[in-house]
């Protein structure tokens, strides 16, 4: 099932008026969208790029969301509802997006009830999507969850190069808190790979290259013993 952009559910009229009631902004590789420390209630359409979807715990462990890109929505539920955001929104290439104040964002919903179906639109596909992956990692041992984990990026994230599907952006110790597992386990997990060649050796630091994307895909598939 393709995913529901914001954006393509549009018409041409409602991407006009939302284009004039915002600003464009650009954001480097790295830099933070949105963070959950914030609570300026902005809205923001990605034009280009692709941004990375984290909630810490109090304890600073990430848990992965989602990837957005070019056509999505983000930050919409802290200008729905107000306070602090739920998530932090990372860009992960170079993002060009158009950002709507709170106060405008609610004012066109308010004008435009077609948009506001949109975005429940937007909206019930994510929670679908969120409940899915919860389901994928709930019982799943780690190394299932490792593997599943990995494909979600590989998916989402990864790069064609001439060595395979790169990756890259995190650390050890962020995928192990995306895993649910420890940093031991994601070693021990990454070496397995590596040993069935479906991993490069990690020779860079943040960096895996997935070389066998249909043997990762088999290694998600299992079911756990």
């Amino acid at each position: 099932m393709s995913p529901v952009r914001f954006w393509d559910l549009l018409s041409d009229p409602e991407r006009a008026e939302l284009t004039r009631s915002s600003r464009s902004r650009q954001y480097p590789p790295g830099q933070r969208v949105f963070s959950e420390t914030e609570d300026d209630g902005c809205t923001a359409i990605i034009t280009s790029g692709r941004c990375r979807v984290v909630a810490y715990g109090e304890d600073g462990t990430g848990t992965y969301l989602a990837l957005r890109q070019t056509g999505d929505i983000i930050g919409e539920m802290a200008a729905i509802r107000g306070g602090r955001r739920s998530a932090t929104v990372t860009a992960v290439t170079l993002v060009v997006a158009q950002v709507l104040a709170r106060t405008t964002f609610q004012k066109l919903l308010g004008a435009h009830p077609a948009l506001t179906a949109h975005l429940l639109a937007v909206m019930i596909e994510r929670l679908r999507e969120s409940d899915r992956c919860q389901a994928d990692l709930a019982v799943a041992s780690t190394e299932l969850r490792f593997s599943r984990v990995l494909l979600r990026l590989a998916l989402a994230e990864g790069v064609r190069t001439g060595r395979g599907v790169e990756l890259a952006g995190f650390t050890q110790l962020e995928l192990a808190g995306w895993c649910g597992i420890s940093r031991k386990s994601v070693e021990r997990h990454a070496r397995r790979l590596q040993e069935e060649g479906v991993l490069l050796p990690n020779r860079s630091r943040g960096r895996l290259v997935i070389t066998d994307l249909d043997a990762l895909r088999g290694s998600a598939r299992q079911e756990s013993s």
